[in-house]
């Protein structure tokens, strides 16, 4: 796979590629240009041959002469854009070379709509598992040179066939989290992203559970309920947003359980996440009651003990027998050690409570 570029599909947008494209649409359309179908997948043998054809549908209010173009799908970003590869060049999943169709010109009058075939003969030596391309209807029978949006692709057409055999479905989670740790507001996004290890395309999907810490679920979302599809060797991203109903207040628990590939052989890969959700017009206002609480207290027992102390020194000058000094002496250490552990358990419940938030706003 050498110089891979990213060739031009003008309407790449329009595309959204695989699984969304068959849930969301069954034909391509520009402003000038429509084509059916979107995708095109199957399943076929070595040496087997398979026959279709494009619906082409003339937008304009005049007539137009097309053409037709194929190219070889190497990869889909995260995004779902494909990248195509350079003519010549094998992918290891290349499709093209094997596409028998005419490259016009086809005249379609304005508002018309015609039926374009084509066949592609899957060599005996094909290797098994997918194999991917894309036919395209352009106004001019040159390819454009520049890479990103150009003017000759208009709309098209992508093909997914596989080919039997030792086929090898294989995935892995490479990564799944939130994009943040702590929340003052139930409103989290869960982003996954799946790698494609096997030769044949995947469609992973499945539940996203949220659980409360008393362990009650809460939330069932789906993580691409579109089926868009993972071609070999790739990644693709994919997100979620969670929108708490109602009083929602500390940590919550999430697992990603993503199944995959054709039955009876399906797969499953699980990952789980955890997170806070910390109202900050709540949080805030608690742990400083809770700490004011302390401090009026631990200040009020330090102006009663002065007081009591003050009380104590009075009655040793006003009596000044040794037998009742030494009865004050002692009330007075018995004072000092009882005000020694009231004022050391209030100290360590104000530093509780700051390592506490410390904690759950740097480290969880």
């Amino acid at each position: 796979m050498k110089k891979v570029f990213a060739y031009i599909c003008i309407s790449m947008m329009l595309f959204g590629i695989f699984g969304a494209l068959v849930n969301k649409a069954d034909a391509q359309q520009s402003a000038g240009l429509t084509i059916k179908p979107a995708i095109i997948e199957d399943k076929v043998d070595p040496g087997q041959t398979f026959s279709s054809f494009l619906q082409v549908t003339n937008n304009t209010s005049k007539t137009e002469d097309y053409y037709t173009l194929k190219k070889d799908i190497t990869s889909i970003s995260g995004e779902g854009q494909p990248t195509f590869a350079e003519e010549g060049v094998a992918t290891g999943y290349e499709l093209s070379s094997w596409i028998n169709i005419e490259k016009g010109p086809f005249t379609i009058e304005s508002g018309q709509t015609r039926e374009i075939p084509f066949t592609i003969n899957v060599p005996l030596t094909a290797s098994p598992g997918g194999h991917f391309g894309g036919l395209f209807i352009s106004l001019t029978a040159e390819k454009p040179k520049e890479t990103g949006v150009g003017v000759g692709y208009q709309v098209g057409t992508i093909i997914s066939l596989r080919i039997s055999g030792k086929t090898v479905e294989e995935a892995q989670m490479r990564s799944f989290y939130t994009d943040k740790s702590i929340y003052s507001k139930p409103v989290v996004t869960f982003i996954t992203k799946v790698e494609n290890l096997g030769n044949v395309v995947i469609k992973p999907r499945g539940p996203l559970e949220i659980t409360d810490w008393f362990g009650k679920k809460v939330a069932d979302l789906r993580i691409n309920d579109t089926a868009a599809s993972i071609l070999p060797e790739s990644q693709r991203q994919f997100e979620a947003v969670w929108e708490g109903d109602g009083f929602v207040f500390g940590r919550y628990d999430a697992v990603l359980s993503l199944a995959y590939g054709d039955k009876p052989y399906v797969k499953t890969i699980t990952r789980a996440v955890s997170f806070w959700v910390l109202p900050l017009n709540i949080v805030l206002p608690v742990a400083g009651t809770i700490i004011g609480i302390i401090l009026i207290f631990w200040v009020g027992f330090k102006l009663m003990l002065r007081s009591k102390m003050r009380a104590i020194e009075e009655a040793t000058q006003k009596y000044s027998k040794n037998k009742s000094v030494a009865t004050s002496k002692v009330n007075l250490r018995k004072q000092k050690k009882s005000s020694s552990k009231i004022a050391f358990l209030a100290l360590t419940l104000v530093v509780f409570t700051l390592l506490f938030l410390a904690y759950i706003f740097l480290f969880a």
